[in-house]
C-alpha cells in the first residue's frame, strides 16, 4: 500500500513538473507572436512601407538576406529561426501595416540563447525612430486615403518623439520611459517639456511579473501594480489613444496573468561547479538575502515567484534619474488624465527607491542595475570606482560576448581601450559610458557585506546564482 502511495505521489509530481514546462512553452509561443494592433492603433510604421521590407513579407526570408541582417545589426532586433522577433505585417483595410509587438523589447538573447521575456540587450529605439521618421516624411506623399492618413500621422508622431534627442535614450539596450510620459502632456493638450529627463532603463524581464505587480510595475515601484494599464505604457504612447487602451485592457489582463504568469526563467546553459554552490548559497544568505529575499522552489525545482522589496534611495544609492521622473507635475497629469480612473500611481508617503529584484535567471539579465550600468555579476560586488567605465553593448546577447567566470559582458582589451573611450565620449551608441546622463554605475555596494568578500567568495556566490 505504501509503495502504491509513493508511486502515485511520484507520478503526480512528475505530471505537475511537465505541466509547468508545457505552460511555459505555450506562453512563450503566444508571447513571441503577440501584438496589440487594433482598429488602426498600435506601434506601427506608415502603411504599405512594410511590403518593401523583406522580413515583413508573408514569405519571410532567411537571416542571410541583406535587409534582415541590416535591421538586426543596426537596430538590435533579435533574429530567431530566420525571423525578426516582435516585427509583424498586418493586413488592414487593404493596407500592409508594419507593427511592433511586445517581443521587440521584451525577448532577447544571453550567451547566444534566445529567451522569451528577457529584456532585449541590443534594441536601439532612437535609431529606429530617427530612421523611420526620415523615410516616412516622404513616404506616401499626397496619399489622401483617410485610413492611411490616420495610421501615418500616429506613426510619424511615434518616430518623432522616439528620436527626440532631448528625451531619447543615449545607448542601445536602454529604453526611455520619458516617451511614455509624453502621452499625458498630449492628453492635456500641452507640449511636453524638453527638460523632463530621459528616465533610461533596460527593458525589464517578465517572468514573475504576476507577483511583481503586488509591489508595482516598474523598477522604482512608483506606478501602481494594481493597474494592469501601465503594462501597456509603450503602446499607449505609440498609438496616442486612451480608447485603444480601454479596448484592449481585457487582453492585457489575460496576457499578464495567464501568459506572462507562466513564463519560467532560463536555465544556465553551461557547466556549474556544484561543489561551490552550497558555499555560495551560504555567502549569499549573509550578504544579499536581506534585500533580495529567499528564492524557494517547488518540489520539482521550479521557482516560487514572490514580490520584490523596494529599497530606499539612501540605502541602494544607485543613479536617481529614473526616480526623479516621477515628479509632482507628472503625478497630477496622470491623475487628471482621460485614463485617470484606470491608472494608479503611488506618491503619498512613498519613500523613493528601487526594487531589489528577485534573482531568478539572473545569469541572463546582464548588464545589471535598472540602468544597465554594471557589466557583470562580479562587478556588482566590488567598489564602484573599480567597475568598468565603458563596455560594448554591440551583439551583447551573443555567446562570444558572454563572460562565463564573471557572468556578464566581456570587456574591451587593453590595447583598444583608449580608442573606445574616445568613441564613447563622442557619443558612440554601441558603447556604454557611465558619464552619460542617467548611466552612473554608483551604488549597490555595502561595505559591511561586500567589503569582507574575497575574490573566491564572489565567484562562489556567482556559482550559486547560476542555479537560480
Amino acid at each position: 500500500m505504501k509503495k502504491h502511495i509513493f508511486f502515485a505521489l511520484l507520478i503526480s509530481s512528475s505530471l505537475f513538473a511537465d505541466e509547468r514546462l508545457q505552460n511555459h512553452q505555450k506562453a512563450a509561443e503566444i508571447f513571441t507572436n503577440w501584438h496589440f494592433f487594433e482598429n488602426g492603433r498600435g506601434m506601427t510604421i506608415s502603411p504599405n512601407l512594410s511590403k518593401f521590407m523583406w522580413m515583413l513579407g508573408e514569405d519571410r526570408q532567411n537571416k542571410s538576406d541583406p535587409v534582415t541582417n541590416f535591421i538586426e545589426k543596426r537596430y538590435g532586433f533579435i533574429v530567431k529561426d530566420d525571423k525578426l522577433m516582435g516585427v509583424f505585417n498586418v493586413k488592414y483595410k487593404n493596407m500592409n501595416v508594419g507593427v511592433l509587438g511586445c517581443t521587440a523589447c521584451h525577448s532577447g538573447k544571453a550567451a547566444g540563447v534566445f529567451v522569451p521575456g528577457l529584456g532585449n540587450k541590443t534594441i536601439d529605439p532612437y535609431k529606429v525612430g530617427r530612421d523611420t521618421y526620415r523615410i516616412q516624411k516622404y513616404w506616401g506623399w499626397g496619399n489622401r486615403n483617410p485610413d492611411y492618413k490616420y495610421i501615418h500621422e500616429k506613426a510619424m508622431y511615434f518616430s518623432k518623439v522616439t528620436s527626440d534627442t532631448k528625451i531619447s535614450s543615449l545607448t542601445r539596450g536602454l529604453v526611455p520611459d520619458s516617451t511614455i510620459k509624453t502621452f499625458f502632456y498630449k492628453d492635456h493638450g500641452i507640449d511636453y517639456p524638453k527638460d523632463m529627463g530621459r528616465a533610461q532603463v533596460k527593458a525589464p524581464h517578465l517572468w514573475g511579473i504576476k507577483q511583481k505587480r503586488e509591489a508595482g510595475v516598474f523598477n522604482d515601484g512608483a506606478l501602481s501594480g494594481d493597474s494592469y494599464a501601465w503594462i501597456f505604457g509603450a503602446e499607449l504612447f505609440a498609438s496616442d489613444s486612451g480608447e485603444h487602451l480601454r479596448a484592449v485592457l481585457p487582453k492585457i489582463k489575460w496576457l499578464t496573468d495567464e501568459v506572462l504568469g507562466n513564463l519560467l526563467p532560463p536555465k544556465y546553459p553551461f557547466k556549474i561547479d556544484n561543489n561551490r554552490v552550497n558555499r555560495g548559497k551560504e555567502l549569499f544568505s549573509n550578504a544579499c538575502l536581506k534585500c533580495h529575499g529567499a528564492h524557494d522552489t517547488d518540489t520539482n525545482g521550479y521557482p516560487i515567484f514572490t514580490a520584490p522589496k523596494v529599497i530606499p534611495k539612501h540605502v541602494v544609492k544607485t543613479d536617481e534619474e529614473k526616480l526623479n521622473a516621477i515628479s509632482p507635475e507628472f503625478v497630477r497629469l496622470v491623475e487628471t488624465s482621460s485614463l485617470g480612473d484606470i491608472l494608479g500611481i503611488k506618491h503619498e508617503n512613498v519613500q523613493k527607491g528601487y526594487f531589489a529584484p528577485k534573482l531568478w535567471g539572473i545569469w541572463s539579465r546582464f548588464p545589471y542595475m535598472h540602468n544597465a550600468s554594471i557589466p557583470s555579476l562580479y562587478q556588482v560586488m566590488i567598489k564602484p570606482e573599480k567597475r568598468s567605465i565603458i563596455f560594448s553593448m554591440y551583439e551583447a546577447g551573443e555567446e562570444y560576448r558572454f563572460d562565463k567566470e564573471n557572468v556578464g559582458l566581456t570587456l574591451f582589451e587593453k590595447n583598444e581601450y583608449k580608442t573606445k573611450l574616445i568613441k564613447a565620449k563622442k557619443g558612440d551608441r554601441d558603447i556604454y559610458y557611465i558619464e552619460r546622463e542617467g548611466q552612473s554605475n554608483q551604488g549597490h555596494y555595502f561595505e559591511d557585506k561586500f567589503g569582507s568578500l574575497s575574490h573566491q567568495d564572489r565567484l562562489d556566490i556567482i556559482e550559486y546564482l547560476k542555479t537560480l
